[in-house]
């Protein structure tokens, strides 16, 4: 075989990788974007607890699923903010993360519309299906609300960062991060009502909510706080090259 030959069938083989990894990175925000959509629109029990805990559940599950089956195709990330954390900590390139993040809010907004377009009563609205956190009518609740977000994503991320570094099994992974991912969003929806990924809030913070602009943008940008502060401290301490 020549080496043009080579060559042009590795480019081919390189294009077909990154295309199924980004296609895996859209399918997994999108699923798990509109199981969420489907469950805040379809209250299952009258008190507001259990309704939260299912709605978290169903994340955590689907962040089982979803990383289960495409975690050797892309590292399933499925949230902006973990790809930005992943790009800081030198495990991803640049160019990847353009495309990953691209991925995730395309994939999340419209999983949006499509979920509210499917379950939504009619006279309802996108906003309808975040309550506004109560904790935003104090002094402090921006800052509280900015805080626990930030802290959670740090935790998730640098967990995240820990198990691919140790090269644990897709099983190993897939389940830690569900646990981890449903217990974060049970905190964060305890005191923000939102989950704890920018790409399932994008829609309704960054067109559609009833927040003033320095609300809606401290609430969406406070996970990328948390994961890149995460990714600086995992940089600092194992600094491994770019994927």
């Amino acid at each position: 075989m020549s080496l043009p030959t080579f060559a042009s069938g590795h480019k081919k083989m390189f294009a077909k990788v990154q295309l199924a990894s980004i296609l895996a990175e859209f399918a997994g925000t999108f699923l798990l974007t509109f199981f969420v959509v489907a469950a805040m629109l379809i209250p299952f029990f009258q008190d507001n607890f259990f309704n939260q805990l299912l709605l978290c559940l169903s994340i955590g599950i689907l962040t089982f699923l979803a990383t289960f089956f495409f975690y050797p195709i892309s590292g399933s990330h499925y949230n902006p903010a973990i790809s930005v954390g992943f790009f800081i900590a030198n495990r991803i390139g640049f160019n990847r993360l353009i495309a990953y993040t691209c991925m995730h809010v395309a994939g999340g907004i419209l999983a949006t519309f499509l979920g509210f377009y499917l379950f939504s009563q009619k006279g309802g609205t996108i906003s309808g299906m975040f309550i506004k956190p109560t904790v935003l009518g104090y002094e402090e609740g921006l800052m509280l609300s900015t805080v626990c977000q930030s802290v959670l994503m740090f935790i998730i991320l640098l967990l995240f960062l820990g198990l691919t570094y140790l090269k644990k099994s897709k099983l190993y992974v897939a389940s830690i991060m569900a646990i981890t991912v449903f217990m974060a969003n049970f905190v964060n929806m305890s005191i923000t009502n939102y989950p704890l990924n920018p790409a399932i809030t994008a829609a309704e913070l960054l067109f559609y909510g009833n927040h003033e602009a320095i609300e809606a943008l401290s609430l969406w940008l406070s996970p990328f706080a948390g994961a890149g502060l995460a990714g600086i401290i995992y940089y600092i301490t194992f600094i491994r090259p770019i994927n």
